[in-house]
Parts: C-alpha cells; sequence; structure tokens
C-alpha cells in the first residue's frame, strides 16, 4: 500500500509482502499492521506562497482542451480545430480569440520528483535532463536535446529533473508521446523503464514518459516536474502502442493489497493524501457507497441522474459524469448551471471572461450533485473559485458546453473521499466531515 498526501507527494521505500487484492467491506476495516505503514510524505504545495493559481480561463480552457467541447448556451469556452477559443459571448458563439499557453522517486539511485496525479488521463510523465522549449527542439529528431536548454530549465527554481543515464535500472523503451492541456501547453518525448517508487510501493519496469519538449510555461510552475495519470490504460498516448499505467502494475505484480487507490482533496488547512491498495476508515463518519463505473471511454464514468439545490430535488434522468482531479472545476449541463446562478441574488454571465460570477457578499446556494443512488454536497467554501470583477466572485460550477455528461473536478472531489476500485471498475463516495 501507498499513501500520499494531495498536497504532500514524496516517497519511501515499502517493508511488507505483497498480498492479493480482495473486496472492500463496508466497513473498510483494515490489519493494525497496514495502518503503521502507513508514511507520510511530503512534497511542495502545488501552488507555492507566493504563486498565483491558474486563472479562471486556463483552468475552463483545461477542461475545454480535454473533452473537446464545443460551447453551449452558458460556456465561454470551446475546442475548434484543435484550437482552444474563446467566444465572443452568451449571444454570439463566433471566436474571439486562442487561448494562449502562458513525490515520486525514479531510478537507481533514486531522485524524487514531484507530480500532479490525474484521474483524467494515463501517461506517467517527467522532465528530463537536457530538456528543450517548445520553440527550438527538432521533431524530426527526438533524440536531439541542445543541452543549452537544461541550464534554461534549471534557471527555474523548485523543479527536479530525470536523467535515465544515471539509472542503473533504467532502459529505452519503444515509443513516443504527446499530450496537450487546456492552457495551449504540451509536453512530448521518448519513453524508459525504471523502478518507480510512490508512497512506499516500488514499482519495477515501470514505463517512465521523459519529456524531451515542454512548453515555457512548464518552467513556470514551480511545483510540478510531471504528471502522473490514474485514469484506465486505453487513453494513454504512447505511440505506437500504449503503456501499463502505474495501478495496473501495481495491481498485476500484487503490490498493493486492494486493487484501487483513494483520493482526500486538501482544502485549505485539512491536509489530503493518495493512497494505493489501502482505504483510510478515519477520514469520514459516513460510509461509502459504490457504484459501478462505465470505463469505455477511459474515465471513471459514473451516473449522475439528480441534484438539488436549496434542498429541492431535480430530475436528470440518463445523465453522467466523469471524477477528474485533472480538472478545476464542476461542469454540468446549461439547465442546470442556469438554476443554480438564477437562485444567487445579483449572479449574472460574464461575457468577457465566459463564466458565471456573484457578488463576494452573496449567500450561495446548498448544491448537491448524484453518484449512483446518492447525493453528496457541495462544500460552501469551495462554490467560489476566485476573484472576478470589484466585488464579483467565479462560481466554481459552470458550463459542460455542448457535452452529454457531466465533469466533477476538485470543486465537487473536495467535498468527498473517493475510492477509485480499478479492479471491481466501482468507484466509492463518502461526504467528508470536513
Amino acid at each position: 500500500m501507498g499513501c500520499i498526501p494531495s498536497s504532500q507527494r514524496k516517497s519511501s521505500a515499502p517493508e511488507t509482502k505483497p498480498a492479493q487484492p480482495t473486496q472492500p467491506t463496508e466497513t473498510n476495516e483494515m490489519p493494525e499492521s497496514q495502518h503503521k505503514l502507513l508514511h507520510k510524505l511530503i512534497r511542495p504545495a502545488r501552488y507555492s506562497e507566493g504563486a498565483e493559481r491558474p486563472s479562471f480561463s486556463a483552468a475552463y480552457a483545461r477542461a475545454a482542451r480535454r473533452y473537446g467541447f464545443e460551447t453551449g448556451q452558458y460556456a465561454g469556452f470551446a475546442k475548434r480545430n484543435n484550437l482552444v477559443v474563446k467566444v465572443k459571448g452568451i449571444d454570439n458563439k463566433e471566436t474571439e480569440h486562442e487561448v494562449p499557453a502562458d513525490g515520486i522517486q525514479n531510478g537507481t539511485p533514486g531522485i524524487t520528483l514531484n507530480l500532479d496525479f490525474d484521474t483524467g488521463s494515463s501517461d506517467l510523465w517527467v522532465w528530463r535532463y537536457g530538456i528543450s522549449l517548445a520553440s527550438t527542439w527538432n521533431p524530426s529528431n527526438p533524440g536531439d536535446i541542445p543541452s543549452t536548454e537544461f541550464a534554461r530549465a534549471s534557471r527555474y527554481p523548485g523543479h527536479h529533473v530525470f536523467d535515465p543515464s544515471k539509472s542503473s535500472t533504467a532502459k529505452k523503451a519503444t515509443g513516443t508521446w504527446n499530450i496537450s492541456y487546456g492552457d495551449g501547453s504540451s509536453a512530448s518525448g521518448n519513453v524508459y523503464t525504471d523502478s518507480v517508487k510512490i508512497g512506499d510501493i516500488v514499482v519495477p519496469g515501470q514505463a517512465v514518459e521523459l519529456a524531451s519538449k515542454l512548453s515555457s510555461s512548464f518552467l513556470q510552475d514551480n511545483g510540478n516536474d510531471g504528471l502522473l495519470g490514474l485514469a484506465w490504460p486505453t487513453i494513454n498516448t504512447v505511440h505506437p502502442h500504449g503503456v501499463k499505467t502505474p495501478v495496473e502494475n501495481m495491481i498485476e505484480k500484487n503490490l498493493i493489497d486492494l486493487p484501487l487507490f483513494t483520493v482526500k482533496l486538501t482544502r485549505g488547512d485539512e491536509p489530503g493524501f493518495y493512497s494505493f491498495g489501502y482505504i483510510d476508515p478515519n477520514v469520514t463518519s459516513d460510509a461509502i457507497t459504490y457504484t459501478t463505473v462505465d470505463n469505455s471511454q477511459g474515465f471513471w464514468q459514473v451516473p449522475s441522474e439528480t441534484y438539488t439545490i436549496n434542498g429541492s430535488n431535480l430530475d436528470r434522468s440518463g445523465n453522467t459524469t466523469i471524477l477528474d482531479t485533472g480538472t478545476t472545476l464542476c461542469l454540468v449541463a446549461d439547465s442546470v448551471v442556469e438554476a443554480i446562478y438564477k437562485s444567487i441574488k445579483g449572479a449574472e454571465y460574464d461575457n468577457q471572461e465566459g463564466g458565471w460570477k456573484y457578488p463576494s457578499g452573496a449567500q450561495v446556494p446548498e448544491v448537491a450533485f448524484a453518484v449512483g443512488d446518492k447525493l453528496y454536497k457541495i462544500n460552501s467554501e469551495d462554490f467560489g473559485f476566485g476573484p472576478a470583477d470589484e466585488g464579483y466572485i467565479f462560481g466554481g460550477i459552470q458550463s459542460r458546453g455542448d457535452l452529454d455528461f457531466d465533469i466533477f473536478g476538485d470543486v465537487f472531489l473536495k467535498s468527498v473521499y473517493v475510492v477509485f476500485n480499478q479492479g471491481e471498475k466501482t468507484v466509492g463516495l463518502a461526504q467528508r466531515d470536513d
């Protein structure tokens, strides 16, 4: 098993022999010996002190890029001709402008890397020694990486890079990869295999995608040295053949006791974590309720057929949602967005920014969304995304555009403890007490 705080992710070595995965029980009780093996793991905060979190536009555009939606009635962003664009307004959907790009341990001996954990993608990629900026890298020769570019990258504090030549267990593998994100940023490169330590779990022979090319915006991100994808393996981007994800390898190699991982996201001073093969029974007093997953698109997709506003129950028969820690906002149908913000005095749609906002002093409604047969309330602390114009706040719930499913990102997930059971194809949620 392994446990990594969601605002702290460094790794330490495993101490136990693996056991066969078993189905979790309703009580979620684990042997006392397993509790003692949960190590506190440290990584810098995702947005370090003095650093700014992504703008509202960047957070919204990232979702548009990932899921490729066209604007609906209220979505201010869309993906068109493989570009994310801002539309002119609620009554004019023409393009206004493009949206510009603005601890794991690898190898022997190991180097600790701070990665974003993302349930909406399936690639494990890290910064590579000798990394090149997108503007200087030669795509016809992926191995031609100017050493001067690493000097440029190294001027940015807070980053660690992986040099496969320094690891006795690293081996070059077949394949290349390329990923694009919603703010226009991108990363690409080649593939190695190596021993990867996640928490207290060592995964031998894990495919690691090394970034030979990065957009310049990554160099300005003080928090992360790459990404660890936790979605289903079918959406891994390595070509010509996808590679196994770390969780897939953990399960197949019997490195964890249960075929699952869990997520408790950080809220304010309340620390969060990710755990692998272990369900923490102390997160909440609420029972975990399990729902079958539809993984046909590679995502953690589940039914979400009802919602409530201030206790009034509303039906959305046939609706589904994706649980995605890589998306900040909670994106739902236009009719739902409209109903929520019409319940807030003074709320309005901002054509310039492409989203709903409300007065900073307004009382926000109590909103709950179903996953399976149970409703889960969004904590009022997470309802607002961040400042808009003077005296206004952008809402954390926005339009999903023309998608026919919702996306429940951090705004929703901060209010629940989630068990992602890859072995049983289920997710379990419990309302958090904090």
